[in-house]
């Protein structure tokens, strides 16, 4: 036994050293590499062609963020966050399309093989992530993708096409759980991604009260028919620095609710103001998005949280405002194009809703007829992409839940509700079972966030957009990391009294 521990030791001493040597080796290698791009940048710039600069500025950047992902992942995780939410920004710019959520996708292979690499001995890094409910849910899900591989249907390119952006979420999905290891590391985590959409919303809401910048407005007229899709009502939608308006109003939609629910448990006056002004600016984001589906995430995620916490009596008066904010909406005879937008998603005489309803219904007999569906990318735009002659390409599913039918069948739309199901189960479980009452905050106000989400896969494509998607996935396995915090802190302290982090 003395000999397999000092053998043990031994092994753990070499592979410290491996390690501090490639450290050491790392940042002499990066340094050279920027030097050598300077260089080159500052010739080229010297005689004219600016372009090449700016390409070598953005190589620069990129050995910068892959080298932290590789030898710091903790901070490279934040960098790729950044990258994901500024992504669709540069090309709007130079009026070029540029491939960086292929960047980003690259990105996250580096931050797993760091993460591995920095986190092998790391007792933190190490959890119970498979004995979650919501884990076992998704290697189905995985695995019934990759069955779908050889549907009859299939596209190839199509399936090939989808996997590599869904491995990358899997991915993002384990590396949460490994570098999110500690309360204080989850508490950033949250505080960063409240911090990012905050700047968001912030931004859309500038472009609604002061206006579009010159090369946004250029970058939108490139495409007639995308600035005939966003043009409603007299005004432009806003989209903030992200790739579109869904993906605008989803984001600030689903983090106003988390900020409110936050909110309403915070105890400290200062941060509950600074919360609730967050999620006003959040709010108007998304009202300011036009996306009219986003308008049911607050009263869905609220609702959760009243059912959850009911004899509350904050809760109920968050009910009564709730239901009053709603009426006032619908009904106050004020004529707002935002206003207007927002009460159109209820109007059942709107001619586009009542399309999406008649095409739901021709779809269905092909639906019951195709229990794995027609294939992965097979209906909408993908459809016309990778195979333009199937029966599904062009069909538009003008619905997350439709484009599961449509794509894996009625089996993959039972799995993905299964999923999101055991999510909501899961997040509720925690919270009654949990006694540190700074975890339960967190996980009641994640659990509403996600569920609002999943109400707006009825009507819109809502989880799949860079950078939601990434949010999505890592607090799927970040609400398992704090229900073992709070069980570590009670084997740990089982008598000291449980204190909300205020």
């Amino acid at each position: 036994m003395q000999d397999i521990s000092t053998y043990r030791h031994s092994s753990d001493a070499k592979k410290n050293i491996i390690r501090s040597v490639a450290d050491k080796l790392g940042q002499p290698l990066l340094f050279g590499i920027l030097l050598l791009l300077t260089v080159v940048a500052g010739f080229f710039a010297a005689n004219g062609a600016a372009f090449v600069t700016f390409g070598i500025g953005g190589a620069l950047l990129c050995v910068m963020i892959v080298y932290n992902c590789i030898f710091h992942p903790v901070r490279g995780y934040y960098l790729i966050i950044i990258v994901a939410f500024f992504s669709s920004f540069p090309q709007r710019v130079i009026n070029k399309d540029l491939p960086i959520s292929t960047f980003v996708e690259v990105l996250v292979l580096f931050l797993f093989l760091g993460t591995y690499w920095k986190t092998r001995g790391d007792e933190n890094s190490k959890g119970n992530l498979l004995k979650s409910g919501i884990t076992i849910f998704v290697i189905i899900n995985v695995l019934y993708f990759i069955v779908e591989f050889f549907n009859p249907n299939n596209i190839p390119a199509g399936w090939i096409f989808s996997s590599k952006r869904y491995a990358i979420y899997i991915l993002f999905f384990v590396i949460s759980y490994r570098l999110i290891n500690t309360g204080e590391r989850f508490r950033y985590f949250l505080k960063f991604w409240i911090v990012m959409s905050f700047i968001a919303a912030l931004y859309g809401c500038w472009q609604q009260w002061v206006g579009f910048f010159p090369f946004e407005l250029n970058y939108l007229k490139n495409d007639p028919h995308e600035y005939a899709l966003l043009f409603q009502g007299g005004v432009i939608r806003k989209f903030s620095f992200l790739d579109g308006v869904v993906t605008f109003g989803n984001l600030a939609g689903s983090m106003a609710v988390l900020t409110t629910i936050l909110a309403l448990t915070e105890k400290e006056k200062k941060r509950k103001y600074r919360l609730a002004f967050v999620a006003w600016i959040l709010f108007l984001g998304m009202s300011y998005s036009g996306t009219r589906t986003t308008t049911i995430m607050m009263p869905a995620g609220i609702a959760l949280y009243v059912l959850t916490t009911l004899k509350n009596k904050a809760t109920l008066m968050t009910l009564f405002i709730t239901i009053m904010g709603v009426l006032f909406v619908m009904f106050a005879p004020i004529d707002n194009p935002t206003l207007n937008r927002m009460r159109s998603t209820f109007d059942s005489k709107d001619e586009s809703l009542n399309v999406r309803t008649m095409n739901r219904k021709r779809i269905q007999p092909y639906i019951y007829a195709h229990p794995m569906g027609g294939g992965i990318g097979a209906s909408g735009v993908e459809g016309m992409r990778f195979n333009p002659s199937h029966e599904l390409a062009g069909f538009p599913p003008d619905s997350g839940l439709l484009k599961l039918a449509l794509d894996m069948g009625w089996v993959g739309l039972a799995l993905n509700i299964l999923m999101y199901l055991m999510i909501l189960y899961q997040g509720i479980y925690y919270y009654f079972r949990m006694r540190n009452e700074e975890y339960r905050r967190y996980t009641i106000a994640i659990t509403c966030c996600l569920f609002s989400v999943m109400v707006t896969m009825f009507a819109q494509v809502s989880i799949g957009q860079i950078p939601n998607a990434l949010f999505f996935y890592a607090v799927l396995a970040l609400i398992k990391r704090l229900m073992e915090f709070d069980e570590k802190e009670r084997t740990i302290l089982p008598h000291k009294p449980e204190l909300a982090y205020i």
